[in-house]
């Protein structure tokens, strides 16, 4: 039987109810800030508390948030979302959090199976959900083809030993997040994935999907090649602060697209600018370009299976794009780091 103190350190009270404060980065999402707090409010497990960090919005988040029975706390100036969460832990005191993104909404016994995983396994500090595969408001192909193919990549690193960190819905133990020094707030990208390269080895992530949350993700062509490629520039300097610790043992696994693919759609994009030149070189490419999607074609089976073989074709072009896009942000970061590294800045 465990003692008070033992009690009080899991994050369990009187009848052995979890105490969880749950903590909501956001910023301009007015649009599914309200479904998001309905989600958490309604959760079959309640949380004792309940922190909105409203990261300096314009768009009338706060006055939604008053309509809710939470606590709000404004920043003067646009942070990011590190210094969000950082800031929400900061404002709360339950021993286990739960972070939630304000662009998406829970599914009802979330937190609850957070919990019981939590409590049922030896060593777990963190459990980590997964994203529904279909949206919370479908907006069009390409929120579609986003959605779909987080949840596919997050789906298969359920039970994997290394996973990519997801905040987007997960439950921590306030211990560990202290131990491993909250979030890098110079980042605003990458920033979940670099938090997993520093947590202590002695405490284990644990992904799952019985912890399900709906995303209202990207739905316009240009901010989606915006964002995936200001992701692929962070990647190395993620990569490159994670080899430097040697606890570097939890959410290593950053790379949501095959390594394989990555080459094939490099050389595919040295070889397209020769073609004019060496005709005989379309064949080539054009091979190179069917090898680059070869190592997703799970992920593209799958995408017929859900919506039919219009999106499986959509997905495909899109799953192209998104290797050529790694392949030139994944460059582009790699020289950022080289000039880091030259100067003796890259930390």
């Amino acid at each position: 039987m465990t003692s008070p103190v033992e009690r009080e350190a899991e994050g369990l009270v009187g009848d052995g109810a979890a105490r969880v404060a749950v903590v909501v980065p956001n910023f301009n999402k007015a649009k599914t800030l309200r479904a998001c707090l309905e989600s958490v409010l309604g959760q079959s497990l309640a949380p004792v508390e309940v922190v909105v960090v409203d990261d300096a919005s314009t768009d009338g988040s706060r006055e939604i948030v008053a309509e809710f029975p939470v606590r709000l706390v404004v920043q003067s100036v646009n942070r990011g979302p590190a210094a969000a969460r950082n800031v929400g832990v900061a404002s709360c005191s339950a021993p286990l959090v739960f972070f939630v993104d304000s662009d998406t909404a829970l599914a009802s016994d979330a937190i609850e199976a957070a919990v019981g995983i939590l409590r049922g396994g030896v060593g777990v500090g963190m459990v980590q959900g997964i994203y529904a595969p279909e949206p919370l408001f479908d907006d069009g192909p390409v929120e579609a083809y986003r959605v779909a193919f987080e949840h596919f990549w997050r789906r298969r690193s359920v039970g994997r030993p290394r996973a990519a960190t997801l905040f987007a819905a997960s439950l921590i133990r306030r211990e560990v997040f202290t131990a491993t020094g909250g979030f890098d707030e110079r980042l605003r990208t990458g920033e979940d994935t670099e938090f997993g390269t520093r947590m202590p080895r002695q405490w284990r992530l644990v992904v799952t999907d019985r912890v399900v949350t709906r995303h209202d993700d990207v739905d316009r062509f240009l901010p989606f090649v915006r964002e995936q490629f200001g992701f692929a520039t962070d990647t190395p300097m993620v990569m490159l602060r994670a080899g430097r610790r040697r606890n570097a043992g939890n959410g290593m696994r950053v790379n949501a697209i095959s390594p394989t693919g990555l080459v094939f759609s490099g050389l595919g994009l040295l070889t397209l600018p020769l073609v004019p030149f060496q005709p005989w070189l379309l064949p080539v490419w054009a091979l190179l370009v069917v090898a680059s999607a070869v190592p997703s074609h799970r992920f593209l089976r799958f995408t017929w299976r859900i919506r039919g073989a219009g999106f499986a074709a959509y997905a495909t072009g899109m799953h192209l794009l998104l290797y050529v896009l790694a392949v030139l942000g994944t460059g582009v970061g790699t020289l950022r780091v080289a000039y880091a590294l030259a100067r003796g800045s890259a930390r």
